[in-house]
């Protein structure tokens, strides 16, 4: 039996959040667990990224990021404190002392360190508390400094590298990798243990569920291929909203094909994690030989008949039709039984036109950064394909805490 490996960092509060359920998943499915801390901060420095990433994102993104960070920690049971943002250096002698430490009592003090951190606020840099949470677990704590601990963290992170891991948490059995706290389900399912699938729980209430989407984003087609079912499950009401994505990154300063920017490490995740993605839900999916696309007449054709929404995300996502091409289109409209003249010409007029850039101006105001955007009630903000459950939820009534506090809190 392979073993099951859990790359992490005390920095990264998703790593947190994940600790707990990774080690009841080996328990659950009878597989040995190897923690293997990394540093975070060299991980990024070998693909080329700055020490902090995310003080180079667009607002919105790091808007986005910290109220789903918050969102998840309220679903796992926990409340963070203190700053949700800190240095990747911050965890250097933490993360040298775990490497040091003895693989029998490592998981009480990783455990130890965490809550620290994210429950308690603590700066994970005070070497007292370094040195007393080591003492309480009975490990030496000279084990920070030592040359030992420094060589086994860099000889984690670097074999980390070569197998392609580009960030924490990273769970990998054998040579499948899943990243992120919000992948467990994924691993659960390879490992043969139980998901955590929850049942939808309407309040009685209708609420509005608005899908801001573009076709040029293989992501915003596995939303589109589930938000019929989620809205009929949940009782909402369904609004399609298509916006120019590329105009939206322009305007909040993202590049405008994001997946070109990623190192070779975090590319080749996404395209497995789209893979992956499309297994769960159980749809077609081969990633377009034509990217990126040139989506601005389907979404304007989508705009006047939106029946056509899943056709033509059908095309280009699971059939590698061209999009981009007019001819395309109008094969599409035509397979449908409808005339492309007219579709075309109720799609090119300037009232179509406008209303595409009304909802890409939205989106933006709404803090949106990317496609798919969903957006319950014209409030509550969730991005990115793998937030149904979240989405659900909010649907039969939850609003999370994070988006309850006034906005200087929040």
């Amino acid at each position: 039996m392979a073993k099951l490996e859990w790359f992490f960092d005390v920095i990264c509060p998703q790593a947190h959040l994940a600790a707990v359920r990774i080690e009841a998943l080996a328990r659950e499915t009878g597989y040995d667990l190897a923690l293997r801390p990394v540093s975070l901060a060299q991980l990024y420095e070998a693909q080329g990224l700055p020490p902090q990433p995310k003080d180079h994102w667009p607002a919105n993104k790091r808007l986005r990021q910290r109220r789903d960070l918050q969102r998840q920690a309220e679903q796992a049971g926990f409340r963070l404190r203190g700053a949700l943002e800190r240095p990747v250096t911050e965890s250097t002698a933490a993360q040298r002392l775990l490497a040091g430490t003895p693989h029998a009592v490592r998981s009480g003090l990783m455990h130890a360190l965490m809550s620290a951190a994210w429950e308690r606020g603590k700066s994970l840099d005070d070497v007292g508390l370094l040195r007393r949470l080591a003492e309480e677990h009975a490990v030496d704590a000279t084990l920070m400094a030592a040359d030992t601990s420094a060589r086994a963290l860099a000889a984690n992170t670097d074999e980390a590298l070569e197998r392609g891991v580009f960030g924490v948490p990273t769970a990998m059995l054998g040579d499948a990798l899943w990243w992120g706290a919000d992948r467990l389900d994924f691993v659960a399912r390879a490992l043969g243990g139980a998901c955590s699938v929850g049942m939808p729980q309407p309040d009685g209430h209708r609420r509005r569920l608005d899908v801001f989407h573009d076709f040029s984003s293989p992501f915003s087609y596995l939303a589109c291929t589930q938000v019929e079912r989620l809205a009929r499950e949940h009782g909402a009401e369904l609004v399609w909203r298509p916006m120019l994505l590329g105009a939206l990154f322009q305007s909040i300063g993202t590049p405008l094909v994001p997946l070109q920017t990623m190192s070779a490490n975090r590319q080749a995740w996404a395209h497995r994690d789209l893979a992956l993605w499309a297994d769960y839900w159980e749809v077609p999916f081969s990633f377009t030989s034509h990217f990126p696309l040139n989506t601005v007449l389907a979404l304007r054709v989508s705009a006047v008949e939106p029946d056509l929404i899943q056709p033509l995300y059908q095309a280009a996502w699971a059939n590698d039709r061209n999009l981009s091409e007019r001819e395309t289109i109008a094969a599409i409209v035509r397979e449908a039984g409808k005339d492309p003249a007219d579709v075309f010409a109720r799609a090119t007029a300037d009232e179509t036109k406008n209303l595409i850039k009304a909802n890409t101006k939205t989106a933006q105001s709404l803090g949106a950064c990317g496609a798919p955007t969903l957006v319950v009630e014209g409030e509550l903000v969730f991005w990115g394909q793998d937030r149904m459950d979240m989405v659900g939820r909010a649907l039969d009534g939850w609003i999370p805490e994070a988006d309850a506090q006034p906005a200087s809190e929040a």
